[in-house]
């Protein structure tokens, strides 16, 4: 059937819930029934979502593959680093799932700092005498949130002023206050990179793309003690098994953090931490079996499906929130057999999850599932709000499997896409979505920070332990990384010797390292090597390798899904099926973006310094990157006629679907550099104009057009 004809669930279906008038669904569902395609799609559905979901979110082994990549980034950064912080991801992303708008969420443990109740002192590990201690007392408040007493003071805290000034005296004890810490790590931070990082409950954020995606980074303590007051968790009575007793004990032992933010409920939140189970929640997302990660998938689709709805019904779009579903899908699969959580149940178990969201709203409570007695709906879901909103997913929930074809600004129509959805994929299609999701996994996500000595260690060590192909290309990707991170050290120093001989000993080594990368892949590993060559001169290699990449096909992978049919279709045909590993079709099958950090800019063209100093990362695509430093070299060369090649190469890269100037401002810019560095003014006034155009804020154009408005 035709997406054409698909009837879809629009705002006039629910604009009775509004205004409070009689529900008028009855006759709707009749309608529906009247109509063939409604019974085409309700034999199968569970099927179709199945084959939907998996394609929206990832196949078992691509979920398994991401959190591989996680686990072993984390183990490197946790072992590597100076013991001063363990970070962990959080969110959607450190659960498994890729989603478009998922938020990039990050906790910072500070590990010189423990938490634990005054008796339970003997938990506080031997080696803490340098540490700042501190202890949780009540804080007269909703359960699931403590005072924190500073029983000793460390090293680090002890010259750490935004600790130093949340130290509140209260009576004859000293506490920390939670408020006056975040503001002053959003201070510090935002200080620190110059961006305008902002206090968002208990994390500190940076909203980017214009506000529809945000970086969320919560710094907290761990807690070395499982709460008292989620004891009943631990011997709560589970009939079906799940969570096992193995991840039970994990878990408790795990113990828990304490996040910098007050209970919402309460008058005065100045001193309240709150417990977060962040570690222990995403340990129990990891341990669904794949059909139940996918109706977690559905719900968290489900909901962004419906928040413009809810937006235009009640007035509030996150009266329901992600965290609410993520606690139903762990009830859900505690309080039900495994035997239910099959392929042919996906939407059964959706269905059953929507019915106990609804007996929460009914009752006003939805109780936290490590501390039940906290009831998160509290001033959130209730009154006349709590009435339209039961009121809403009850008609949703007797709208049968039409729920999913709720009309939506934010994000495609569920029912349409199932209706469009193509079912049975090739062996080798299934290889290729693989490969790309694995090679996109250790080109964004698998950059450990650490001392890069124990980083190399510690990859090296994975390496000769890999059993398996993935295990083998993940080591090595980490192993490369490290081993460029070590080479830009290396180029810093040349920089400031004066030997000629140490310079000479220092280049060779940073040559030695880049070729390791370059072995890896052909972007960013070899045109990092071009950029060494071409920084210290050596304009004929640098051509050769920028050559080397624009010359054969290659798949560009972004941050996010940006290849198109055609050219997963190409990969498919030259790479899958064909039994090669994994580290040949990566060299030779696909290139990605290179980024230039603000903190680290050593390898970076002294053209683009303003650009890096302005941005955290500065990402650019690699096709207009090799043609931009081949202009440089033919310029540096007085090569007038190659030069003037490549700048015509250039402005057709401007226009590349996938990595022009539309998607990356970046580009624009490379363009306004080469017409400024021929002597045309004012196409370069054109290209930076456009480039402002497409980033406004901190933008070096906005100072290279007013130079050049000055030198006319």
């Amino acid at each position: 059937m035709s997406a054409s004809t698909f009837r879809q669930i629009n705002k006039s279906t629910f604009e009775h819930i509004k205004y409070g008038e009689p529900c008028p669904l009855p006759r709707v569902i009749t309608q529906m029934l009247r109509e063939s395609w409604f019974y085409i799609v309700q034999d199968n559905i569970s099927q179709r979502l199945v084959q939907y979901l998996d394609d929206c979110h990832g196949n078992e082994e691509i979920v398994k593959n991401r959190r591989k990549v996680k686990t072993i980034r984390e183990y490197i950064e946790k072992n590597s680093n100076s013991g001063l912080l363990n970070m962990i991801s959080g969110g959607s992303i450190g659960d498994g799932f890729r989603i478009v708008t998922s938020d990039l969420d990050v906790m910072h443990s500070l590990e010189t700092v423990v938490v634990t109740y005054p008796d339970h002192m003997n938990l506080i590990p031997c080696n803490s005498e340098n540490k700042t201690i501190l202890l949780m007392r009540e804080a007269g408040c909703r359960p699931g949130y403590v005072n924190l007493e500073i029983f000793q003071i460390g090293d680090e805290e002890g010259s750490n002023s935004r600790f130093q000034k949340a130290v509140i005296p209260v009576g004859d004890l000293y506490v920390l206050s939670s408020d006056i810490y975040r503001q002053e790590t959003v201070a510090t931070i935002s200080r620190a990179t110059g961006a305008d990082f902002v206090s968002n409950g208990p994390c500190t954020t940076l909203f980017l793309h214009g506000n529809a995606i945000s970086l969320d980074l919560a710094f907290s303590f761990p807690c070395v003690c499982w709460p008292r007051v989620a004891n009943e968790w631990k011997y709560r009575s589970r009939l079906h098994g799940w969570p096992s007793q193995t991840m039970i004990h994990r878990i408790v032992q795990g113990g828990c953090h304490l996040v910098p933010v007050g209970d919402k409920c309460s008058t005065d939140t100045l001193l309240q931490w709150r417990i977060s189970f962040a570690c222990a929640e995403q340990l129990l997302v990891h341990s669904l079996t794949h059909p139940q990660f996918r109706v977690y998938g559905l719900l968290k689709y489900f909901l962004y499906q419906i928040k413009d709805l809810l937006d235009h019904i009640i007035g509030d779009s996150d009266i329901l929130c992600s965290y609410f579903l993520k606690t139903v899908i762990f009830y859900a699969v505690e309080n039900s057999p495994h035997l239910l959580w099959d392929d042919q149940n996906t939407f059964i178990c959706f269905r059953f999850c929507l019915s106990i969201l609804i007996v929460w709203v009914k009752s006003s409570y939805c109780p936290n599932y490590f501390i039940r007695r906290n009831n998160m709906f509290l001033r959130k879901v209730h009154g006349e709000n709590r009435e339209k909103l039961l009121h809403f997913l009850i008609d949703l929930y007797y709208l049968n499997w039409m729920c999913l074809s709720i009309e939506s600004v934010n994000t495609p129509n569920i029912g349409v896409m199932l209706q469009q959805h193509q079912s049975l994929k090739s062996i080798q299609h299934l290889e290729c979505l693989r490969d790309l999701d694995l090679f996109r996994e250790c080109l964004f996500r698998l950059t450990p920070v650490g001392n890069e000595k124990k980083k190399l260690y510690l990859s090296m060590k994975h390496l000769l332990e890999a059993k398996t192909d993935v295990d083998e290309f993940i080591a090595y990707c980490v192993m490369t990384t490290t081993l460029y991170e070590i080479a830009c050290t290396l180029f810093n120093v040349y920089t400031n010797i004066k030997s000629n001989k140490q310079k000479y000993l220092a280049l060779k080594k940073c040559k030695q390292l880049l070729a390791r990368q370059a072995s890896v892949c052909t972007s960013p590993g070899l045109m990092f090597l071009a950029t060494f060559y071409y920084l210290t001169g050596d304009y004929k290699n640098t051509i050769r390798m920028c050559a080397e990449m624009t010359s054969t096909f290659k798949l560009y992978i972004g941050q996010s899904i940006t290849e198109t049919e055609e050219s997963r279709e190409q990969y498919q045909r030259f790479y899958c099926g064909q039994g090669y590993p994994l580290h040949k079709r990566f060299k030779e099958g696909v290139y990605s973006c290179l980024c230039f950090a603000q903190v680290s800019p050593s390898l970076c063209l002294p053209h683009l310094l303003p650009e890096v100093f302005k941005h955290i990362v500065v990402t650019i695509p690699p096709l207009a990157y090799a043609r931009f430093l081949s202009f440089l070299c033919y310029h540096d060369l007085g090569d007038i006629r190659r030069r003037d090649t490549e700048l015509t190469n250039l402005r057709a890269v401007n226009y590349d679907p996938v990595q022009g100037g539309h998607e990356y401002w970046i580009v624009h810019t490379l363009l306004g550099i080469c017409y400024q560095t021929v002597g045309d003014n004012r196409r370069a006034i054109r290209s930076f104009t456009d480039s402002l155009r497409s980033i406004p804020d901190d933008n070096a154009a906005k100072e290279r057009i007013e130079a050049l408005r000055k030198s006319e």
